[in-house]
């Protein structure tokens, strides 16, 4: 059974060191940064790149999770705001 785990946190807080060092831990291990969806220059923050950003992340993810080798996914993200709702 595939088990995902979702790190999340403000910057600089040991998000990649943990994840790094969940995946050393793990066997059939895979960790995926979700910056590495929106690392754009210029970085730019648009209803457009936003829809985008989810769209590169969904599709990442879904390509582990559809791959028989990876048991274990490991995914971070930088929270940006609190939803309270």
């Amino acid at each position: 059974m595939k088990q995902i785990y979702l790190i999340g946190g403000t910057m600089g807080v040991g998000k990649t060191v943990t994840c790094q060092q969940i995946k050393a831990k793990l066997g059939n291990s895979v960790y995926l940064d979700g910056d590495w969806c929106w690392d754009m220059n210029p970085f730019v923050v648009s209803e457009e790149t936003k829809k985008m950003v989810i769209k590169n992340i969904t599709g990442v993810l879904n390509n582990f999770i559809n791959c028989s080798v990876c048991n274990h996914i490991i995914f971070s993200w930088v929270m940006m705001e609190r939803n309270t709702q």
